[in-house]
């Protein structure tokens, strides 16, 4: 449409019903608004602005907190709050709900909703790489975090989720807390974040040695963070497999150089 667009992106899941839509004090009758509530009432503010603006329900649709939602989603477009007031979905607004399933959405909210279904197993995470890479400034960087990306993350998630080396069947890697290759993914581009954070002022792309560092070090933390004991051992070797670097016995006190890895 080539309107600009803002997006208030809530989870309804992590608050109670109160602290979402309001409080009525029945004592003093005094209103407190809710945090969709408060959000529902700014974004539907008349405004001379051509754009269009999104609240994104980033959580579980169930009967707790959906059913006030139902006369928004039906022609009369109205949040009829607890005080009474009601509040119009003007045309320039309108309503997302990204959810993992709808086990628990009633048929009312479910034919009230237009779907679209995206199979996890065709998504994949490759395009949150791909947006993440894209969004970082230095060409020499995204080019050597492509390359990276490329050479390890492929084979390690196929090693943690399926147990398949270099073609071999084996057993899939044991997690301690269930990850799926997204959030893998997501918590490799948080680490890189946060590693390279010192460096954001700098104009000058690192050398690719140094990124390649930051990389392992960031793909230990995430993709094998959640890995029981025993399959971090196997996690390692093929780390070190894929690295074809120099293995150096470090002992007590030694350190490994930047193109070497530790046994």
């Amino acid at each position: 449409m080539g309107l600009p667009t803002k997006v208030f992106t809530l989870n309804p899941k992590a608050c109670s019903v109160i602290e979402l839509y309001g409080f009525l004090d029945t004592a003093t009758r005094d209103w407190t608004d809710g945090l969709l509530s408060n959000i529902f009432r700014e974004i539907n503010k008349p405004t001379d602005k051509k754009e269009r603006r999104y609240i994104l329900y980033d959580g579980d649709v169930d009967a707790l907190w959906i059913e006030n939602m139902n006369s928004v989603m039906d022609d009369n477009k109205l949040l009829t709050l607890a005080n009474g007031e009601r509040i119009r979905l003007q045309s320039h607004c309108a309503m997302l709900f990204e959810v993992g399933d709808l086990q628990y959405a009633s048929p009312a909210t479910v034919s009230r909703c237009g779907m679209v279904f995206v199979d996890p197993k065709d998504l994949k995470y490759r395009p949150f790489w791909t947006r993440w890479c894209s969004l970082r400034e230095k060409k020499d960087e995204q080019k050597c975090f492509s390359r990276l990306f490329d050479k390890y993350v492929p084979p390690l998630i196929t090693l943690i989720l399926e147990g398949m080396i270099d073609g071999k069947q084996g057993d899939k890697l044991k997690q301690i807390i269930p990850l799926t290759n997204l959030n893998m993914t997501s918590q490799l581009c948080y680490m890189l974040e946060s590693l390279l954070q010192p460096y954001e002022n700098i104009s000058d792309p690192l050398e690719d040695i140094i990124y390649s560092c930051y990389f392992m070090q960031a793909l230990y933390w995430s993709l094998g963070a959640a890995l029981t004991e025993q399959s971090r051992i196997t996690f390692d070797a093929q780390v070190k497999y894929l690295a074809s670097m120099s293995l150096v016995d470090e002992g007590p006190d030694g350190t490994a150089k930047y193109d070497e890895l530790p046994t």
